[in-house]
């Protein structure tokens, strides 16, 4: 069987997030990845595209990949994710079986300005978990398109993305990906959830559990919302990203907490604006999104926005529609929003024109299935 997962772009929240309560809005792209499944007499994981395989055993609650730590580390994600559903079905007392998995990542190839071609991810990873962890519960007989289906997909991939980060994140990727759509998103109290595993709690009990703090809820964006994406290029770790900013954090506390109140107070603005369909006022804070972003990248001394992301976001801005970085920063993609078809082909136009590279990709209504 094959199931698929879309992508995500965060429309406002970037870092605020990733503090307890705190909301984002979070958009699902219809640019998905796929993972295969299929019967097999030992565990097999295969990458699409690469030459990545290994061979892997279940055993104590824990997956072994028999393999070099250069496939270990490329096969992280899938890993964790396999290992947290077969826990799952493990203690729901379902006999588990072995399969080879294949996984296919997001590849959006663009042809850059200077004759090359790219890969935009739209955070392929945090897919590939959902998708995986879905995979693998359907294989096993599972139910997986319904509401409390998706949560316990999400769960059990925000642990797994959790843990193959080194416990850093906010899985607000793998919510856009398991339910699609656009959420209202905020994320779980990961300290609660560390706590569980901690006091020896078993997969299945904290995933049945409810988690404090998190919010995964549906919005629906105003009449004639038109979004564009545009590829500046040189992507940034944002892995590395988030170790920099808890850097900046520790060093200037107070500082941080008001630009992340700040940023909170925009995001909570906008989810009004949308819910009431108030398309100035959401232009008009998208803009002060990014000025608040901007302010976060020289506070942190992170380049976040970027020369070309601030060219993309003023090319949005004098078109009469509102642009800033979409995601961590430091290159990658950026999204302007319009609210008429005439607007938005001027921004493309000249964002072509200044060797930004317009994306064509929609929201994805679905989330994993």
């Amino acid at each position: 069987m094959k199931i698929t997962a879309p992508g995500k772009l965060m429309l406002s929240g970037e870092w605020s997030v990733l503090e307890d309560g705190v909301p984002c809005i979070v958009m699902a792209v219809d640019q998905r990845v796929s993972v295969e499944i299929n019967p097999s007499e030992e565990i097999i994981l295969n990458a699409k595209g690469t030459d990545f395989s290994a061979k892997a055993k279940f055993e104590n609650g824990s997956l072994q990949i028999d393999a070099d730590e250069k496939t270990k580390e490329f096969f992280l994600f899938v890993a964790k994710s396999v290992e947290s559903a077969l826990k799952y079905l493990n203690e729901s007392g379902i006999q588990t079986k072995n399969f080879s998995i294949e996984t296919n990542s997001i590849d959006t190839v663009v042809d850059l300005p200077n004759g090359q071609k790219a890969k935009v991810g739209f955070g392929s990873s945090a897919a590939i978990v959902a998708a995986t962890v879905a995979a693998v519960l359907s294989y096993h007989g599972q139910e997986i398109n319904s509401l409390e289906a998706k949560q316990k997909i999400f769960k059990l991939g925000c642990i797994a993305h959790y843990l193959a980060q080194g416990k850093i994140g906010s899985s607000f990727d793998v919510a856009a990906s398991t339910y699609g759509g656009v959420l209202v998103y905020q994320k779980p109290d990961m300290k609660w959830v560390t706590k569980q595993f901690e006091e020896k709690k078993g997969v299945k009990e904290i995933v049945q559990t409810e988690w404090p703090l998190f919010i995964a809820e549906p919005i629906e964006l105003p009449t004639n919302f038109n979004l564009s994406i545009g590829f500046v290029g040189n992507s940034a770790s944002t892995k590395e990203l988030i170790l920099k900013i808890n850097t900046a954090k520790e060093k200037n506390k107070a500082e941080y907490d008001g630009l992340i109140m700040s940023i909170k107070s925009v995001t909570e603005k906008m989810i009004h604006a949308i819910k009431s369909n108030t398309q100035s006022e959401v232009l008009s804070l998208i803009k002060q999104n990014r000025l608040l972003l901007k302010e976060f990248s020289d506070w942190s001394s992170n380049n976040l926005e970027t020369k070309e992301l601030s060219t993309l976001a003023d090319i949005a801005d004098k078109n009469l529609g509102a642009g800033k970085f979409s995601g961590a920063g430091g290159g990658d993609c950026g999204i302007a929003v319009t609210f008429d078809k005439e607007s938005k082909q001027k921004i493309e136009e000249e964002w072509s024109m200044n060797n930004i590279t317009p994306i064509m990709v929609g929201i994805a209504n679905k989330g994993v299935n």
